[in-house]
């Protein structure tokens, strides 16, 4: 018997070598991540380190992959991708439209960031015309109303407080999300906060998954902490949301009884939720998982990457002294009051606020990290890459390329965004919102709001912080997150004096 079990022991690995060997083999040729240890490959990276140690770690093997390298996160294999020659024929190629498994650790699955190829085709079509021009332009009064709201309650402080800007920029990045979107003013409701706690927890245990390879299989993941606590924060985030859907589809009546109607009012451009409430022309609706998701998708995206980007952007301001002050004189001369509201001609005209801009998605791109499937046989550098493979590109060490952005890369410089500067570089050298056709469907509705939020808060104040620039970490997540508060001071302009009530602030410190 026992001879028996070891015979049929033998064989079962065998066959899984023999498979294994087969599926790799395309990549015989490629270079290894060293050192490369039995069973787990490389995972050491991941395995037993902090969040901190898991982000650096993870940027140092992309820093040292000049194209093309194979990383072995335990029996999967991962082609990790730090050159635009080959990040752009990866996010351009309609072979890599799919997302890994990996994706689907953020669960709801059937929305936008998620889902599959087959259904986010379709999906994407549908919803492109919630993030028109014209939709994008209309939505500039209510980013206004919540940062005029935003910059309210940094008045109620004393002035001179200091306080974590996060918690500010992400409410009223939650209030923008849901007045355009979901055609809701949330400025009085309760659960604000605790949604906000909840989506980071979401995020965080999704980011835990996906480092931990022993936690990839479902029935070893739910015996764990992480999955009740993951659990239990989206039921807090879903049950904001239900209450939401419910109001707006009440407002909506859903009262569709001429077709002809409802064929003319499907054209109109549309808000996401009543875009995803509708029925199109061909008879099709979304159905309640998908309406779910897709909010979740879009409503987090806006909230969870706009909110913290601005709160970065008002740290560097507090690093960079000169650049906060350029930008509020740029900021004077086209809206020097507070009365003035903006239109999308004014907010173009602010040059520098756009250079600033994207020079902090250069240092914190909104998704560091980014994955992509083939579906079918594709070539990179000369090697026959077969379907099914999983391809890792870090936006974080792109962005840092010295022989792309020059010997002072890690250097904060708005300048690098300058038409000199910017005029021979390469297209896919800079992607802070991913690229192709699976970009972020909201890019720029997230551009939109963080420069109008950015307009009011240099219009009305000035920032400083005991953090240094060279107290700056980053923690392994989805998103781009340090590992401690955005502790800010805020001191209050005034038009006729600001500049010295602020020299006297700054000296008590």
């Amino acid at each position: 018997m026992f001879e028996l079990v070891v015979i049929i022991g033998a064989l079962i690995c065998s066959w899984f070598y023999i498979n294994f060997k087969r599926r790799y083999d395309f990549a015989s040729e490629l270079p290894n991540l060293e050192p490369l240890y039995p069973v787990i490959g490389n995972a050491n990276i991941m395995i037993g380190t902090n969040d901190l140690q898991r982000f650096e770690n993870l940027v140092n093997v992309f820093q040292r992959s000049e194209r093309l390298l194979k990383v072995w996160n335990g029996p999967f294999m991962l082609l990790f991708i730090n050159h635009p020659d080959l990040v752009q024929q990866i996010l351009c190629s309609s072979a890599c439209l799919e997302k890994p498994f990996l994706y689907g650790f953020a669960g709801f699955k059937t929305g936008i960031f998620t889902a599959k190829y087959e259904l986010w085709r379709v999906t994407r079509r549908r919803l492109d015309p919630c993030f028109n021009t014209r939709i994008l332009h209309g939505f500039i009064p209510i980013f206004e109303q919540c940062s005029r709201q935003l910059v309210n309650r940094l008045n109620e402080l004393k002035d001179g407080a200091t306080v974590n800007i996060h918690q500010y920029t992400s409410v009223t990045t939650l209030e923008m999300a849901c007045g355009t979107t979901l055609g809701s003013n949330i400025l009085a409701r309760d659960g604000k906060e605790e949604f906000v706690h909840g989506l980071d927890v979401a995020f965080d245990g999704a980011a835990k998954r996906m480092a931990s390879v022993h936690l990839y299989w479902d029935f070893i993941y739910r015996l764990t902490d992480h999955h009740r606590q993951l659990k239990k924060a989206r039921k807090v985030v879903c049950d904001f949301f239900n209450k939401l859907v419910v109001e707006r589809r009440d407002i909506l009546g859903m009262n569709n009884n001429n077709n002809d109607q409802a064929d003319e009012e499907y054209q109109k451009p549309k808000i996401l939720i009543d875009q995803l409430l509708s029925v199109s022309p061909d008879g099709k609706a979304f159905s309640e998982v998908e309406v779910r998701d897709n909010i979740y998708a879009v409503i987090t995206g806006a909230n969870d990457t706009s909110g913290l980007l601005v709160a970065h952007a008002v740290l560097f301001m507090c690093f960079y002294k000169d650049i906060q002050q350029r930008l509020y004189e740029e900021i004077m001369e086209f809206v020097p009051t507070n009365d003035i509201d903006l239109d999308a001609e004014t907010i173009k005209q602010l040059v520098y606020l756009d250079m600033f801009l994207n020079e902090c998605l250069r240092h914190c791109p909104v998704a560091p990290n980014v994955a992509r499937e083939n579906m079918a046989e594709i070539e990179l550098d000369g090697v026959k890459i077969p379907a099914g493979n999983i391809f890792l590109m870090n936006f974080y060490a792109l962005h840092r390329r010295k022989d792309i952005w020059g010997p002072d890369a890690e250097k904060f410089d708005p300048e690098n965004f300058s038409k000199e500067r910017s005029k021979n570089r390469h297209p896919f050298a800079f992607q802070p919102f991913s690229g192709g056709s699976r970009i972020c469907i909201g890019w720029r509705y997230a551009m939109f709001s963080m420069k109008v939020t950015l307009i009011h808060l240099v219009r009305n104040f000035q920032f400083d912080s005991k953090i240094k620039p060279e107290d700056v970490r980053y923690r392994f997540d989805l998103t781009m997150k340090l590992p401690f508060d955005h502790s800010i001071q805020i001191i209050k302009r005034n038009a006729s004096d600001d500049a010295t009530k602020a020299s006297v602030i700054l000296e008590k410190r």
